[in-house]
């Protein structure tokens, strides 16, 4: 089964994917947060909120890119991890509440899409929910988690 990125896709994937490596840094027990894995729970999650309030996280995404070039003449994706660093530390500490907020929106959207999926868990020794079998509303969430479906673009 696969599972095709809807709202994460071109720019904005690269950008978001590019973040979260730098959110979730890879380690010696896995990957970091920037894999299309991650990038699947994210947009599945996207997916099943206020149109409203997509396109502002999705403008997120673009702003971000664009805001590389302000701190290495560069789009996002595309600086060194040191100044991808110095770009989300600036956005969770600006002076502009905006970007605070996008800063722990796309923060939170990594997080949930990183440590919700249960290969994950293995590498940092969490054995998993109190009622594993409780039912999922929509079972795509739960394939994605399990790694059972494979998130193209």
């Amino acid at each position: 089964m696969t599972y095709r990125l809807k709202y994460l896709t071109g720019k904005r994937l690269e950008v978001f994917l590019a973040a979260a490596d730098v959110i979730i840094p890879q380690d010696v027990t896995g990957a970091g947060g920037g894999t299309l894995a991650t990038a699947g729970v994210a947009d599945w999650s996207l997916g099943r909120m206020p149109e409203a309030l997509r396109k502002k996280f999705l403008l997120l995404l673009v702003v971000l890119r664009f805001l590389g070039l302000f701190f290495g003449l560069k789009f996002f994706q595309n600086l060194s991890d040191e100044k991808k660093i110095r770009v989300l530390a600036w956005m969770e500490s600006a002076p502009i509440g905006l970007f605070r907020m996008g800063f722990f929106g796309l923060k939170n959207f990594v997080c949930m899409g990183y440590y919700t999926r249960e290969d994950i868990w293995r590498t940092i020794g969490y054995v998993g929910p109190v009622h594993p079998d409780v039912a999922f509303s929509d079972p795509a969430i739960r394939d994605l988690c399990t790694g059972e479906t494979e998130v193209v673009q």
